[in-house]
């Protein structure tokens, strides 16, 4: 049996009548479950598409598709940090590490030299609280609009907008400021502490300016569609 439009349009209305929200994820499954449709009506031609599709469906058992789908969400989780720290790495060598040390250097110069450390720690801490809350809830924003838009919703860029649940950082920020407020400063107890600040505040970069742009080239690489279902 060659599939038709009509058969893998039924595909993905049947997925989405399986709890499978994510377009990428829906993808996936329909190329699955069409090679096995075919492969069914090769063995026996006798056989009616919608029999086939139920046939393929039981392989993934009693929990249908919800194993595959949270499978599919720790695996790009996985790579989502996986991409960060390939980028964080990138700071650490030549020439970027320049600017690490310099950044870190300027920061530590300003810690040093301001009396009132409070202030320092407070506006630091404070800015490394708002900034990935501000930008996640601006990009949870954006893709709901082109989710709204296209109808049409994509894991990968769920994930990036919640920063691969990196929202949960600045709930630590705030818990650990108590205890950073306790600490005897001492020149290498600041370094230390302005290696931590520059090095979230790298790692919040990464996750709001390179990231997204990463991920739309997978999307679009992946997913000839993407593009496409984007202009709509």
């Amino acid at each position: 049996m060659n599939l038709t439009d009509e058969h893998i349009e039924r595909l993905y209305q049947f997925t989405r009548q399986h709890y499978v929200e994510w377009y990428d994820l829906q993808t996936e499954l329909v190329d699955h479950l069409a090679n096995d449709i075919e492969a069914f009506c090769l063995e026996n031609p006798t056989l009616t598409f919608e029999a086939a599709l139920h046939t393929s469906f039981k392989k993934f058992g009693i929990f249908g598709f919800s194993e595959l789908v949270q499978k599919r969400s720790n695996a790009l989780h996985k790579k989502y940090w996986k991409m960060i720290f390939q980028f964080l790495k990138e700071f650490f060598k030549l020439p970027k590490i320049l600017l690490t040390l310099f950044l870190i250097a300027l920061y530590y110069t300003i810690f040093f030299s301001i009396e009132s450390k409070n202030i320092v720690i407070a506006i630091s801490l404070g800015l490394l609280t708002v900034i990935p809350i501000y930008f996640g809830a601006r990009m949870f924003l954006k893709n709901k609009k082109e989710e709204k838009r296209t109808g049409k919703k994509w894991l990968f860029k769920h994930v990036t907008a919640t920063f691969g649940s990196f929202l949960f950082f600045p709930q630590i920020i705030i818990q650990s400021y108590q205890f950073i407020d306790d600490i005897n400063w001492t020149w290498f107890s600041e370094v230390i502490f302005s290696c931590f600040v520059i090095i979230f505040g790298i790692l919040f970069y990464i996750a709001i300016k390179i990231i997204p742009h990463k991920i739309e080239e997978i999307l679009q690489r992946e997913y000839p569609q993407y593009n496409l279902i984007k202009k709509a």
